[in-house]
């Protein structure tokens, strides 16, 4: 019989380890996305950016474990198939982490189920701004994220320094001026996302224009442009409503975001 997931596992090069899951560790770093059928689109991409964050981390706090990138990728995509095997038909949502652990740090792997894709999402513009101690690097703040996304109403907030939309708690924000002008959301501190980069790609390969810059709260709460969130483990999620300060704004919908959405699980390849 199967172990119920969720599953922990600690790395010791060149293996992961299976050990108790937790619920209080200290996150210094993490990074996670959607396993369908075993297979992770882009696991490099994240791995790359789960090494910036420990890098930018090791400047802050110091000596955090020594990862062989090569080796700890093989280990984990060998780790992701083995359990797709062991639970097929199970969309995967792991993260790999740094946490704290026994006065030093260790790596994890858990593999949790991932919830149902989230093909349309509503947000919060909440009256402050945004409270994270580290927006660049994904792990130490979330769960600050997930208490401020429970107290809310809709499925995130949007995150904010009190004029520009900087992203929301689990996604970056893409906002479109017409069918043919993408904007992406840009701010000083947020994270590096890997699903924008990839839409911004797809976009621009198919003649588009393509634009990242700041967008205020009132542009996007003017409900007139269609605003995505877009994340790994969701995919392209068009905004529903936006919910604020003067009350809740419906926005219009792109004319392809069915086609879009579609073109995205195909990874965007034709």
């Amino acid at each position: 019989m199967n172990e119920t997931l969720p599953l922990a596992f600690a790395w010791h090069h060149p293996e992961f380890t299976p050990i108790q899951p937790g619920t209080a560790a200290t996150l210094l770093v993490a990074d996670s996305w959607r396993v369908c059928n075993g297979t992770t689109w882009g696991l490099e991409e994240h791995l790359a950016r789960f090494m910036v964050g420990m890098a930018t981390q090791h400047r802050s706090i110091g000596t955090l474990p020594n990862l062989d990138v090569t080796a700890f990728e093989q280990a984990l995509a060998g780790q992701l198939q083995d359990l797709a095997r062991r639970y097929p038909g199970t969309d995967f949502f792991p993260r790999i982490s740094v946490e704290a652990h026994q006065g030093g740090y260790r790596v994890v792997l858990l593999v949790r189920r991932a919830p149902e894709i989230r093909t349309s999402t509503t947000l919060n513009v909440p009256d402050y701004t945004d409270p994270r101690i580290r927006p660049t690097v994904k792990g130490p703040d979330i769960d600050l994220m997930r208490g401020l996304v429970a107290e809310a109403s809709t499925d995130d907030i949007v995150l904010h320094d009190g004029t520009n939309v900087i992203e929301t708690t689990t996604g970056a924000l893409l906002i479109w001026r017409t069918p043919q002008d993408l904007v992406l959301c840009q701010a000083t501190q947020q994270l590096a996302s890997i699903s924008a980069h990839r839409i911004a790609h797809h976009a621009k390969s198919l003649g588009l224009s393509v634009t990242t810059r700041p967008v205020t709260i009132h542009e996007m709460l003017s409900g007139e442009y269609p605003v995505w969130c877009t994340n790994t483990l969701h995919g392209i999620s068009p905004v529903t409503t936006i919910s604020g300060a003067s009350g809740e704004t419906h926005l219009v919908s792109h004319p392809d975001t069915a086609a879009w959405q579609t073109a995205w699980w195909k990874r965007f390849v034709s």
